[in-house]
Parts: structure tokens; C-alpha cells; sequence
């Protein structure tokens, strides 16, 4: 089967999205099946990112890439003769023999119109994507959460939903090396030698202000932890340094930025505790990152997050500070939790691998084009 994505993705900065893409095509292509893939990028993207397609792809076999200008975008599939067009960021660029499927991560910004960053406000964004599941052959989500949401908020039919679960990475395994931490320490300057860790930045929807509310209240009692906030420190709707004034614990709250992913492997390792009191979720990686790193996790008991994290982590009301609070305490106090935790959460992230992730996108790929298994 030959199978058209959109890389772009694959060569930005990666987030969330970028990622995915990456590893699901490289898991894809480790089945050492019979799948071909024709890669679309933006004019001009193989000069400008040709040494990074090399350093990624070099070994990847059964790849092509091709530039496409946006007028001729729609009609490259026929002309490569693609059997299926996979758009794994939302968008239906082109079609191939069997059509188009199309992978929604989630509904958050549609859910949240107020919030959407667009000039003209989200709904042109929300009639596109909804449009997009309309046209596609199957939808792709990555939880079932986000399959209720699709359903709810595009009218799609659950038959034509599949949900594929996110893998984590082989790269986030436990690294407690001391002189490794100690130098990342010193160079991040955390103030403290124990700490608790949180990822996501200032995106309101990733609860920011909620959990340093929470963190002042216990901070009177936790002389000996520092809270790290990895991440983007500000946003338009908000900035966590500020927040951290507003609660009088700018002095014990560090804002390190985007970090690496061996800094933040190093972290994940290194925390007593992960928290993660996130609003809104379609997956919710650094969950899984965090459990696999053997980090102790508190997360949200809303949308995808128990799907996630399952019985491997203590589950909150995110919009409560006391209960927060009261969380971080206990998991904090309690050593039996903390090894249960640790114990339940590598279990747990090693049911969701992108190797079971590529298999079941495969499957999709031969139902749509009727490939005999």
C-alpha cells in the first residue's frame, strides 16, 4: 500500500503533534510490511531541512519525499498514486484511490472557542476540521474521550471512529544518575535538592494556577521542595511567574522554560512527585512519560486522563486547590504510595508502545483498502 502523510510536522519545532508523527512513521515502517510512503512537505523544505531528514531518516526505507506548493496540493495524490491519504495533524491535504483518513487529537480549541489564538476566532477552524471528518474514510483519535468529543461536537458516527492509544518513547526510562542530576541542578539552579515537577507551561489549559494555589498552601510545610514548572512561562492568558507572586512563592517556584528531552528526562526521574493538573486532555503524554521515568504521578479524573493513567496514579478534581493540596501531601508523606505509584506507573506505560500503535494503524490502512489480513 502506498500511503501519502503531511511531514511538515516531522521538520518544525516539534510539539505534541510533531512527535507523534515521528514516531508513528518510524514504528510504521519497523513492521517491515509491505508500506510505502510518500512524505509532503512545503516548497523549499528539502533545502532548508535537508541535513535533519538525513540525521532522522537516513535508515528509513520505503520513504519518498516531495515538495508540493498548495496549488497543486490537492491533486498529488492521484498523481503519485497513492492508495490512501493518512492526514495525522487534522487536515485532509489531498485523497488517494481509497480516500482520505484523518487523525483529530482532540477538540480542545473547539471546546474552548474563546481561548483560540486566530484572528477571526475559531469557527472557520471548527468547520474545516468537522468538514475533514466528514470527507474521511475513518477518523483516527487517540483515546476514547476524544472519540465522545468528535462524536458530540461533529456529528461523526462512532463506527467510523478508531481509537489508537499514543505510545511513549523508548526514550524516557529511569535515569537517577546523582552527577548527571547534580549538574543539571546547578545549571537549572533549582534552589532545593528535592522538588516536585510539573510540564506544560502557561497554557491555561494545562492548570498552572491552579496547582500553584495549591502549592502555597502546602508550601509552609514543604521547606525542603522547590516546585519546577517546565515549559513556556508565559502565555496571553497567562504567566506562571506572575501567578507565582500573586500566591507569595515566586522564591520557591522555578520557571526553566522548554527543556531538552534528556533535561527532562533527568527531571522526570529526579522528582518526588509529577503533577499534572491539566483542564482538558486528548491523550496526556507527560503522564505516561512521567510513569515511565518511575516518577510517583497526580493527574486529573477528567477527560482522557483516567484512560490514561488508570489505577497508576492518584486522580484529582483540577479545579480544586484544597484537593490538589491534600494530593501532593499525601504522596509526599506516604513512602508506601510513592513505591506503589512508581511500581503501578512503569507497569503502565509499558501497555501503551507505538509499536501496538503502528499495528493498529496498519489494521485501519487494510480494512480501508480492502487488504486481506
Amino acid at each position: 500500500m502506498k500511503i501519502g502523510i503531511d511531514a511538515n510536522p516531522l521538520l518544525r519545532n516539534r510539539g505534541g503533534i510533531g512527535w507523534h508523527t515521528y514516531h508513528l512513521l518510524h514504528a510504521l515502517i519497523a513492521l517491515k510490511e509491505d508500506l510505502e510512503f510518500v512524505c509532503y512537505v512545503e516548497s523549499g523544505s528539502l533545502r532548508r531541512h535537508g541535513e535533519k531528514i538525513q540525521a532522522d531518516w537516513a535508515h528509513a526505507s520505503g520513504l519518498t519525499w516531495v515538495e508540493t506548493g498548495r496549488l497543486m496540493r490537492r491533486w498529488r495524490g492521484k498523481l503519485d498514486g497513492l492508495d490512501l491519504y493518512h492526514g495525522m495533524n487534522f487536515r485532509l491535504r489531498t485523497t488517494g484511490r481509497y480516500g482520505a483518513i484523518v487523525t483529530i487529537h482532540d477538540v480542545w480549541m473547539d471546546r474552548n472557542p474563546h481561548l483560540s489564538p486566530k484572528l477571526f476566532g475559531q469557527r472557520r477552524s471548527f468547520l474545516r476540521t468537522k468538514r475533514n471528518a466528514e470527507r474521511a474514510v475513518q477518523v483516527i483519535t487517540v483515546s476514547e474521550h476524544s472519540a465522545r468529543d468528535i462524536m458530540d461536537l461533529y456529528g461523526i458516527p462512532r463506527e467510523k471512529i478508531s481509537v489508537i492509544h499514543n505510545g511513549v518513547s523508548q526514550d524516557f526510562r529511569p535515569m537517577p544518575s546523582p552527577i548527571a542530576f547534580a549538574q543539571l541542578r546547578e545549571r537549572l539552579a533549582i534552589p532545593t535538592e528535592r522538588y516536585i515537577l510539573f510540564a506544560g507551561g502557561a497554557d491555561p489549559r494545562k492548570n498552572h494556577q491552579t496547582l500553584v494555589r495549591a502549592y502555597s498552601r502546602c508550601a509552609p510545610l514543604l521547606s525542603s521542595h522547590s516546585l519546577v514548572m517546565a515549559g513556556d512561562t508565559t502565555h496571553r492568558f497567562g504567566d506562571i511567574r506572575q501567578t507565582a507572586r500573586t500566591f507569595e512563592v515566586e522564591d520557591r517556584v522555578l520557571c526553566p522554560g522548554p527543556l531538552s528531552l534528556e533535561d527532562l528526562r533527568l527531571l522526570y526521574s529526579n522528582a518526588d512527585v509529577f503533577v499534572f493538573p491539566s483542564l482538558y486532555e486528548g491523550f496526556g503524554m507527560p503522564v505516561l512519560e512521567a510513569m515511565a521515568c518511575g516518577t510517583p504521578v497526580i493527574t486529573s479524573k477528567t477527560t482522557s486522563l483516567p484512560e490514561v493513567a488508570g489505577d497508576a496514579a492518584v486522580l484529582v478534581n483540577p479545579e480544586d486547590a484544597d484537593e490538589l493540596s491534600d494530593a501532593i501531601m499525601r504522596v509526599l508523606e506516604d513512602e508506601s504510595l510513592q513505591s506503589q505509584l512508581r511500581a503501578r506507573g512503569v507497569e503502565r506505560a509499558k501497555q501503551f508502545t507505538w509499536q501496538r500503535a503502528a499495528q493498529q494503524t496498519r489494521d485501519v490502512y487494510r480494512e480501508v483498502c480492502g487488504v486481506n489480513h
